[in-house]
């Protein structure tokens, strides 16, 4: 006579597999939409959820990878650790997408200051349109690379210091919204204002 469990572990095993397999269909009969149909779909829910569909089958693996446009939100992070991963976060995504990022919003402290530098490089070879940033202490430098990002419609700086405008700069063409709020000007700021509208 079996022991008195195995045969209710037997079924746990099979209605987990059960699962398992079911899980895998609908994502299967997702992955027959048109490439666009899903694209829309993974940008709709989001750069965090998006990623994880990459555990839904073998199929979603890497599908995250080829959106043609991301939408890129980073609260700040709790603690330090929280920043160490966001910053990896947000390194893996820039780095492992090569699509076009559509909007980028962080809140960032002094932790990423060595690196939204090479982030708004990366983004403004992207065609990022609409950039917010939201700095927590101490009115940080930002850096100039912001002023390469020449296809801003939409932007939205808080607690930081705007660097002078480098040479040859000439406005952002695009540009339709312009939130400053908080921010530190450098001697002839009217002028610099003048000059980004």
């Amino acid at each position: 006579m079996p022991p008195r469990g195995s045969t209710k572990r037997r079924r746990g095993r099979g209605r987990g597999r059960a699962t398992e397999a079911a899980a895998a269909a609908v994502a299967d009969a997702l992955l027959s939409l048109p490439p666009e149909i899903l694209d829309d779909i993974l940008i709709r829910v989001g750069i965090r959820d998006a990623v994880r569909t990459s555990a839904l089958s073998r199929a979603w693996r890497r599908r995250w990878e080829e959106l043609s446009s991301l939408d890129l939100c980073f609260p700040l992070p709790g603690d330090d650790e929280g920043a160490r991963k966001g910053q990896a976060a947000v390194d893996g995504v820039l780095l492992r997408c090569p699509g076009r990022v559509q909007r980028f919003c962080a809140d960032l402290d002094n932790t990423y200051a060595g690196r939204i530098h090479d982030w708004l490089r990366v983004i403004s070879r992207r065609g990022v349109e609409i950039l917010s940033l939201s700095f927590g202490d101490g009115f940080p430098a930002l850096p100039s690379s912001v002023f390469s990002c020449g296809r801003i419609t939409s932007l939205s700086l808080c607690g930081c210091s705007i660097p002078p405008l480098p040479a040859g700069f000439v406005a952002f063409p695009e540009l339709r919204i312009l939130i400053l709020m908080n921010v530190r000007l450098h001697d002839s700021g009217e002028y610099q204002l003048e000059e980004i509208i």
